[in-house]
């Protein structure tokens, strides 16, 4: 079986966009120039109710009899109560990294001393628009933060350590679409923080079909 893409584009850095995967179509999310963090959003497609939940996936995949994964290394993206669907699957996580949280906001960026900074409340609040959504319409806290190399410290009072992302460019994640989904991407713009090395890049999308 060989794949053919049907859709490839750019995110630019510090934006968001929204778009669909029908079930059995694979996307990609790659470093188009390396060490930038993508959050993630997922919806069903035709309920947009249903929607990924981070932390409910991550338990979920420790506590399965075969260990499918943890926080740090999913395998399969859980929707959240009361539908607890596999939306997606990750079939290709070369570099591993990803932390299941919150992504950034006015408020984390004004912690920061930097006020009127743009965050990924606005990088998805404009992807959201594109399918008539709003921020608030969404479980907005629980995002999928890939490439993010970030770590809760185990053995003191679980202070979060935030180290640039480990990936270069053209390393990527890949996603099977259990359902047809809705996906939200933010180019994380957060240069305040080490999570994309202080610098804020462009991402690419690479959707492809299977063909027997």
């Amino acid at each position: 079986m060989t794949s053919r893409v049907i859709n490839e584009f750019v995110i630019p850095k510090c934006s968001g966009k929204a778009f669909r995967v029908n079930k059995g179509q694979v996307f990609r999310v790659i470093e188009h120039e390396g060490k930038q963090v993508a959050g993630l959003i997922f919806l069903n497609a035709h309920n947009y109710k249903e929607q990924f939940m981070a932390e409910f996936s991550g338990g979920l995949n420790y506590f399965h009899p075969s260990g499918m994964g943890s926080h740090y290394r999913l395998s399969k993206l859980y929707s959240k109560v009361p539908y607890e669907n596999v939306m997606l699957t990750v079939t290709d996580n070369k570099i591993g990294d990803h932390f299941l949280g919150p992504h950034c906001t006015k408020t984390m960026m004004d912690i920061w001393n930097a006020p009127d900074h743009r965050s990924c409340s606005d990088n998805f609040t404009d992807a959201l628009g594109e399918f008539g959504l709003e921020l608030e319409d969404i479980y907005s806290p629980s995002v999928f933060n890939a490439f993010a190399n970030v770590r809760i410290d185990p053995r003191g009072d679980g202070a979060i350590r935030i180290d640039p992302p480990r990936t270069e460019k053209g390393d990527y994640i890949e996603f099977l679409a259990e359902m047809d989904v809705v996906v939200a991407v933010s180019a994380c713009p957060d240069d305040q923080s080490a999570i994309n090395a202080y610098s804020c890049k462009a991402l690419q999308i690479r959707i492809l079909e299977t063909q027997s």
